[in-house]
């Protein structure tokens, strides 16, 4: 059995965090087929808008002992095989976020097809979306205006989404998209995540859950931003660039 600790269930982890985790897990799960434990009253939000985490438990086998623990830092220096190898007749607690796009690389179609309902199909438009993301409490988050500008400013499209959050620290950047009269994208954060995976050009923003929206997503063209600083920059616990898909354009700031 493999069990993800209870720390996932805080609404506080956010659903790309969530995403990972359960990924990570999952994959372990099914390659040992191994019973999968959620903590129950999992949730995820957008703009106060509580939900449930829409994945759960699934059926396995159950080992009670011996006990084996993965965390985010033993993953990080051994890698998912080992897990999957060294965690054979064992009872596996997972507790962590598992951050990394090598986690799950090897194992990236299965991962697509059991996420599959989270997308919907490419809508065959010719619409871009961009992706905003800020925070509260860490600045690191927020691009700059010239990103998403500059490659605006070298694609025709004939309609442009805005996916956002903390709406009133993009003003700057929403004052010089009115020329394209952008339609924003007000919606909970399942229905968003899934709007977006239809697009078929989205340049997308720091943070998991714009991984995970172009991840999943059947987009042709993918810009991808690496900061100075922020989540999409590489560290020992992070990596949520993807380097194998011809379809992303990686932007170094």
């Amino acid at each position: 059995m493999i069990t993800i600790t209870q720390e996932f269930a805080s609404i506080g982890r956010n659903f790309g965090n969530k995403l990972f985790t359960y990924a990570v897990a999952r994959i372990i799960a099914e390659e040992l087929n191994y019973k999968l434990l959620l903590p129950e009253n999992s949730k995820i939000q957008r703009d106060g808008i509580v939900m449930d985490f829409p994945y759960g438990s699934i059926e396995g086998k159950i080992f009670e002992s011996p006990e084996f623990y993965v965390s985010d830092h033993s993953i990080s220096e051994t890698g998912i095989d080992y897990v999957i190898d060294n965690g054979k007749n064992k009872k596996i607690f997972l507790d962590g976020y598992f951050l990394k796009y090598d986690y799950i690389k090897k194992y990236k179609n299965k991962v697509k097809e059991f996420y599959r309902e989270l997308t919907l199909e490419n809508d065959g438009k010719n619409d871009v979306i961009i992706l905003l993301r800020d925070s509260n409490c860490d600045s690191t988050f927020k691009l700059p205006d010239e990103y998403y500008l500059n490659i605006l400013s070298n694609l025709n499209f004939d309609k442009l989404y805005i996916s956002f959050d903390h709406k009133h620290k993009h003003q700057s950047l929403f004052e010089s998209l009115k020329k394209y009269d952008p339609i924003f994208l007000d919606l909970n954060i399942l229905d968003l995540f899934k709007f977006i995976t239809q697009k078929n050009t989205i340049i997308g923003c720091q943070g998991t859950f714009s991984f995970w929206s172009c991840f999943l997503s059947t987009a042709s063209k993918i810009y991808w931003p690496i900061p100075e600083i922020g989540p999409n920059l590489p560290s020992w616990c992070l990596n949520l660039t993807v380097d194998d898909e011809d379809r992303y354009k990686i932007v170094k700031l």
